[in-house]
């Protein structure tokens, strides 16, 4: 059963880093407005979404706050000051890409 939610988890990831590849490149390269939305668009939606995971991820890696077995406050903290960056870069292309596809061309 392993093997399978590996596969699972495996084509999730692949499908999403290709949708955001193909995104990309038809957000930068495509001649046709309508095509380069949808591309900005397809973008912006996958790395929100990684955004998300991201964060959810990382919220639950530190809590509860402050740890209950008594260990150090500082140890948590750290940890999410130093991955923080991740999602929040994530929601920064989202946004990036989202106001490309709503600009007027």
């Amino acid at each position: 059963m392993d093997d399978l939610n590996n596969v699972l988890v495996l084509t999730i990831f692949a499908g999403s880093l290709v949708a955001v590849i193909v995104g990309y490149l038809l957000a930068w390269r495509s001649n046709r407005t309508a095509v380069r939305r949808a591309g900005s668009l397809m973008t912006a939606v996958v790395t929100g979404f990684a955004g998300l995971v991201m964060l959810a991820w990382l919220m639950g890696a530190v809590m509860p706050l402050p740890p209950p077995d008594g260990s150090p406050l500082w140890q948590p903290l750290v940890f999410l000051l130093g991955f923080s960056p991740f999602p929040l870069g994530a929601f920064y292309i989202s946004a990036k890409f989202i106001r490309q596809a709503l600009r007027d061309e």
